[in-house]
């Protein structure tokens, strides 16, 4: 119950689309987020970066030793065989790690090692669950995850100003304080919109590749994919039409338009066949060869 009750108010995009899943593999989404969540909630919610090392060095020791722990717990309600495995946590915990001792991106490359780490990771996680284990079927979910995540970070530019992060890479906008981007100038808020949008541009070259592979997965799993995905992409279209400001709402979509877009993509998924799976685009993952699942 407590893993439904974090989904459905921290995930709620996720825990709309997981209503096309049966019980069991919903339950065990809810889980996979939980775990997920609890483990960016210790950093981001630890009064200092101290507490937040502390937590963190608690959880690592607990999960390498198989011992018993608050956010390990929530696993239990799924089998072992479907738990997270130690290269996606190790990974997953890099990414948490760096936002502890947080420095701004400097390249694209650092963004994209970034989303999968953090992101990448839970795709390939969910795979997990799905029980799909063709590598060029898990090269997909990683660019879901990416583009998910390049949508989280565009959506949240002033909140995580206030935490004293910047996530929009140097290359694109220019080197800022946390400060600038909290109170920006109207030519420093003009900056962020256009990062924004080439941001929101480069998560649709991420969605648009992990699209042609959804089809390919269970029938249930497809649709709940397939709506995460096109209600995720929604946000990055808003996001676009709007002007970054001070203290800024986060964006999200209504019900009455998730509503929309489910039923429009109910009507196309029960009339699409599957086509050949066509070839990975390979660039998609130039930055992140040698990480675990990557295209290389």
């Amino acid at each position: 119950m407590e893993n439904n009750l974090l989904m459905r108010k921290h995930g709620k995009t996720f825990y709309w689309a997981s209503f096309f899943l049966d019980n069991v593999k919903m339950q065990a989404i809810y889980s996979i987020y939980s775990f997920c969540r609890k483990i960016d909630d210790m950093v981001d919610e630890a009064k200092n970066l101290n507490i937040a090392k502390k937590k963190l060095l608690i959880f690592i020791d607990a999960w390498n030793k198989g011992r018993s722990h608050p956010v390990i717990n929530v696993l239990n309600n799924i089998p072992k065989e479907n738990w997270p495995n130690q290269k996606l946590v190790k990974m997953f915990l890099n990414g948490q790690i760096s936002d502890i001792k947080f420095t701004s991106f400097k390249s694209e490359k650092a963004l994209i090692i970034y989303c999968y780490q953090v992101a990448g990771t839970v795709g390939l996680m969910v795979c997990d669950i799905f029980g799909v284990k063709d590598k060029k079927m898990r090269y997909f979910a990683i660019d879901l995850g990416i583009a998910m995540q390049l949508v989280n970070i565009s959506r949240d530019i002033y909140e995580d100003s206030a935490r004293n992060r910047i996530y929009l890479p140097e290359s694109l906008i220019g080197k800022h304080s946390p400060e600038d981007i909290a109170h920006p100038t109207k030519k420093t808020a003009a900056k962020i919109d256009l990062t924004r949008k080439k941001m929101i541009n480069l998560a649709n070259i991420y969605f648009a590749s992990a699209s042609q592979a959804i089809d390919h997965l269970p029938r249930g799993a497809a649709l709940a994919v397939k709506l995460a995905s096109s209600l995720y992409q929604q946000i990055g279209y808003q996001l676009i039409q709007t002007q970054y400001q001070h203290k800024e709402k986060r964006c999200y979509v209504s019900n009455i338009y998730k509503l929309l877009i489910t039923l429009k993509i109910i009507a196309k998924f029960l009339i699409t066949f599957k086509v050949k799976l066509k070839p990975h685009n390979k660039s998609l993952h130039k930055f992140i060869t040698t990480l675990p699942d990557c295209h290389f």
